[in-house]
């Protein structure tokens, strides 16, 4: 009798843990705790004003870490995430060449420049869709974001000089989406896509009289909006 109960014990466990497996495939083997994710790809100006235009599509790198509770299913469909991420914008060189209009006149025949610098500091919430196979998840997001365009130096008929464009800084609301596949043990693959709108418009005004948009009479502040096309690694953190 005594190994007939614990065989009724050992069956009714296993049921139990079959159909708990069941539940977590909808979350593709995610499972409460902390993870780090870590990705790279293109930055990409939309509809660029101002001085933003002067900037082309670029690269970049970011790391966040998040967190995911508990839920009934195994783990909850909310979970919190900050991120930090830099990426770097070459100059539009032909555009720079026929419309910057130096200070003291002429044209400009070549330049060299340093890249754009844009740094994000993001905190976000992530909602997961529950779905076998893959995770796909949304995110919305509040942080900040710093554009610091590098330095332009440039020879024209009139002379050579140097010139930089303001430094812009604010607030942002990122959107986005992607999907996450769980590969091995603790690790998955992310794909994920952003727009970010940053509250960038507001300053002092231009730094220089020499600032490119200073000289060619086009807006000194817009509004900063992105896109961001990523893809890396995902990584839990502890057992």
């Amino acid at each position: 009798m005594r190994y007939q109960s614990l065989a009724l014990i050992l069956l009714f466990g296993a049921s139990g843990a079959g159909f708990a497996q069941e539940v977590d495939r909808f979350a593709d083997g995610l499972v409460p705790g902390a993870y780090l994710r870590v990705g790279a790809g293109a930055m990409t100006p939309v509809n660029a004003q101002g001085s933003l235009r002067d900037w082309r599509p670029g690269k970049g790198a970011s790391i966040a870490w998040e967190s995911w509770d508990g839920g009934q299913s195994g783990v909850s469909r909310v979970g919190f995430a900050l991120s930090a991420a830099y990426s770097s914008l070459p100059l539009d060189t032909p555009r720079f060449l026929t419309e910057f209009i130096p200070p003291n006149g002429g044209s400009v025949s070549s330049i060299s420049a340093g890249s754009a610098g844009v740094l994000e500091v993001i905190t976000n919430i992530i909602f997961r869709v529950p779905a076998p196979y893959v995770m796909p998840h949304f995110t919305v997001g509040l942080g900040f974001i710093d554009w610091r365009p590098g330095e332009i130096q440039y020879t024209g008929s009139a002379g050579s000089g140097k010139t930089r464009q303001q430094r812009r800084s604010g607030g942002e609301v990122a959107l986005g989406g992607g999907l996450d596949k769980h590969i091995y043990d603790r690790f998955a693959v992310f794909s994920e896509a952003t727009y970010v709108f940053g509250l960038t418009r507001y300053g002092s005004g231009y730094g220089s009289t020499t600032g490119i948009c200073a000289a060619s009479g086009c807006d000194a502040l817009k509004n900063t909006t992105v896109t961001t096309l990523r893809g890396g690694l995902r990584v839990r953190l502890m057992r």
